[in-house]
């Protein structure tokens, strides 16, 4: 009964670390896309993220989400789950119900591409 005690705790080990590597590795199908950006554009309008973030994301009730001074390094699985799930404690809410992943994942595209588009600048 000993030596289960340590693969026990060396198998729940492995499995609370993979879990927490799932969200990186979501990878944007779209990156780099400027079509899909566009759309990702169409999409923030349509769903009614402007309410909150502004018309072109760069905030109004809510944050900017075109700059890098976010309070969590932003990356594109950090974003789609966000939008995905929404923030808990904040005003933002999930959105997964009301879109496919693929539209998500061309709104986070959006996001990127404004952001450089901003560094550009």
């Amino acid at each position: 009964m000993s030596n289960r005690l340590p693969t026990a705790c060396l198998l729940l080990t492995l499995l609370l670390s993979h879990a927490g590597r799932a969200e990186d590795e979501l990878k944007n199908p779209y990156a780099g896309d400027v079509a899909a950006a566009g759309e990702g554009k169409k999409l923030f309008l349509e769903t009614g993220c402007y309410a909150c973030h502004g018309h072109e994301a760069e905030g109004a009730v809510g944050p900017d989400l075109t700059d890098d001074e976010w309070i969590f390094q932003p990356t594109d699985s950090m974003i789609f789950n966000t939008i995905t799930r929404g923030r808990r404690g904040t005003v933002m809410a999930p959105f997964g119900d009301q879109l496919k992943p693929d539209e998500i994942w061309k709104i986070v595209e959006f996001l990127r591409e404004k952001n450089r588009q901003r560094q550009a600048n």
